[in-house]
Formats: structure tokens, sequence, C-alpha cells
């Protein structure tokens, strides 16, 4: 459980591994680079050590390359995951000098974007991150104010809707992730959740 607030974005993470292993076969990473603030979400195939495995392979290239976009990175991590199980990711990029959001996702991990009042999901594409990677595109699209972010993996349970937490949009992102966690974690996965907001 963490949160990191820098440059007008606060981001916070809860995160636990399927119940009863030591390791976790989600991660997470937030890197910098400029006035960019690029957020991940990784969701290794299955649980236990061979997910954790990837996860963790792929956290170690993004934090090689915290300067790239969502695409190339996505390509960086496919290559680094070459011969694991793979993984699903999702990679949400806010150019705060642009006010803007890029995404690109392959697999399921889920991201959905609150600002103006309405929700939009940020689309996906099927695919494994390290086996079979689709043709890629990412979308971008500007950010008005008081804009927040959700990205989870299928660790979060699919009943799971945020326009029931309407009244808990002003908790930190940290106690929102954690509230998320505990409402809606499944019991049969590794469950990660991480929310941003404009600070």
């Amino acid at each position: 459980m963490s949160q990191v607030a820098s440059q007008g974005v606060a981001v916070g993470a809860a995160s636990r591994p399927y119940p009863g292993e030591a390791l976790n076969g989600d991660a997470w990473q937030i890197d910098w680079h400029g006035e960019r603030c690029r957020i991940t979400v990784i969701d290794g195939l299955g649980h236990g050590p061979d997910a954790a495995l990837a996860a963790t392979l792929a956290r170690d290239a993004l934090m090689r390359a915290p300067e790239l976009p969502p695409l190339d990175v996505l390509k960086v991590c496919h290559r680094a995951l070459a011969g694991t199980r793979g993984a699903s990711i999702s990679v949400a990029c806010i150019d705060l000098a642009a006010v803007q959001l890029t995404y690109a996702g392959v697999g399921n991990v889920m991201g959905h974007l609150w600002q103006g009042g309405r929700r939009e999901q940020l689309v996906g594409y099927p695919g494994i991150v390290g086996a079979v990677l689709p043709t890629l595109r990412s979308f971008s699209m500007p950010l008005q104010s008081q804009w927040l972010i959700a990205m989870h993996t299928d660790g979060i349970s699919a009943r799971f809707r945020f326009e029931a937490l309407e009244e808990k949009y002003s908790l930190d992102p940290h106690r929102l992730a954690e509230h998320i966690l505990t409402g809606w974690g499944r019991s049969n996965d590794d469950a990660t959740v991480v929310v941003a907001r404009g600070s």
C-alpha cells in the first residue's frame, strides 16, 4: 500500500497476493519524466512465483525507460517478458504540460477516467505481453479539472462499479484504493488497484 504525490498528481495504490501466496503476481509502477507521470498496472498471468516473475521483469523494464510513452514501453515489456508466462499491462501517461491523458493496454487490466460528471472506460486490446502482442494502439484525451483515474487488475470483481462510491470521491487516492481492494477484491486471485487524481 503506498501513495505518491508530486507536481500536481496524487497517486495511491493497494495490492495483495492471492490469499495464501507469499508472492504477488500483480505489480504497479509510477514513473516521472519531466512533466509526465506514467502509471502502469501489471497482472502476471495466473498467480504464484511464475506470475510474480513476469510482473517483476515488467517493472524492471519500466524503471529503465521512464521517458517512453505507453505504446513504446509496452513493446519494451513484451521483449522483457519473452519466455515467461506473460502479463496483462495497461499504461496511462498524464502530461501536465499538455493537460492530456494517453492510454494503451494489452489484456484485462481495466482503466476508468472520471471527469466532468461522467465516466469513460479506457480501452485495452486482447493479448498477452510477452507472448501474443496485438496491433498496438493508444488514445489521448484532454483532462479537465478534478479528473480521477482508476486502474485495476481482474482480481477486483467485475461487479465493482465506481459510481457506487461517489460519496467516497473526496477520499485521498490511497484510502480510496484501499476501500476498493477491501470491498471488491476477489478471493481467488491477486488483486491491485491504483487511483490517481489531479491535486
